[in-house]
């Protein structure tokens, strides 16, 4: 059940949206945002602009030929796992503008019997000029090796000793629950209607122990702490946001996000944790205007 990697460099069909008034104001509602910035300059939340590529990325995933047959596309589908996202921004989504999106398949990389699939989402004004863009890294869990213990192992080098961590400075930190109904709240919000997040037979059959949030969601609440806290609610001043899906999280978790202090002048790290300390995001950085 192997992805043609034939269809590296494929690209969709441009989507035309308008960006709604009502859409957007739910979104917020639903990340529980207060930031009076987005209603006071008619503009969309940075994280919004994945809104506008739900659908014409699972277009791309959910195509049969990139799997080879509708069987093995619902199989694949089943299994695929959010990993990474950048987002790079040149401006905010204006309320009421009409947007050009297309996506792409930046490449495919087979990792094992498994495939890292890196697919891209571009928008566009009326003038053709670029508005945002943003990086998926999707990981498709085609095969569950296991190890076979009755095999010998054979001899372990001795593993060289973890350089120590350099010690960060701490900027900011705050905490923020999950609701208990948010991935039903938020799947009608996003357009993303992944049942892993709302069935919970299918969320098993995926091998997991229950429903769990949309990475997107966590990662749109984790943003708005950080306008608020590290950008004096000023989401206008983001260049770019990357970081990693390391951990899954569940309705009704609590979460705590810290941000860091690095070497550059204009950005940051950060990282979220749950209560029980295990990293859910990890390798975060913001990029910021001056």
């Amino acid at each position: 059940m192997g992805i043609n990697l034939d269809y590296e460099g494929f690209k969709g069909d441009k989507k035309i949206s308008i960006i709604n008034k009502v859409e957007v104001e739910n979104y917020l509602n639903v990340i529980g945002s207060k930031n009076h910035y987005y209603d006071e300059n008619n503009v969309a939340p940075p994280i919004y602009n994945v809104v506008q590529e739900i659908s014409i990325l699972e277009d791309i995933w959910k195509m049969n030929d990139l799997h080879g047959s509708e069987e093995e596309m619902k199989q694949n589908v089943l299994m695929l796992v959010h990993g990474e996202q950048t987002m790079n921004f040149k401006r905010l989504l204006k309320v009421g503008e009409e947007v050009s999106s297309i996506a792409s398949v930046e490449n495919i990389m087979q990792k094992g019997a498994n495939y890292i699939l890196r697919l891209k989402a571009e928008h566009f004004d009326n003038f053709g000029e670029e508005i945002s863009n943003s990086l998926w890294t999707l990981f498709i869990r085609v095969a569950d090796i296991k190890k076979d213990e009755s095999k010998p192992s054979g001899k372990k080098s001795n593993p060289k000793p973890a350089s120590p961590k350099p010690i960060r400075e701490q900027i900011s930190s705050d905490v923020f629950n999950i609701e208990d109904t948010i991935t039903h709240k938020y799947s009608v919000a996003s357009k993303d209607h992944n049942p892993i997040h709302t069935d919970d037979e299918i969320a098993k059959k995926a091998g997991l122990s229950g429903i769990i949030v949309h990475g997107l969601c966590t990662m749109a609440m984790t943003m708005e702490k950080l306008i608020d806290n590290n950008l004096k609610g000023q989401p206008d001043k983001i260049e770019s946001i990357t970081l990693r899906f390391s951990s899954p999280v569940y309705p009704g978790d609590q979460l705590k996000v810290i941000s860091y202090s690095n070497d550059s002048n204009n950005s940051f790290d950060f990282e979220v944790e749950n209560k029980s300390g295990i990293k859910v995001i990890k390798s975060g950085k913001v990029t910021f205007k001056d």
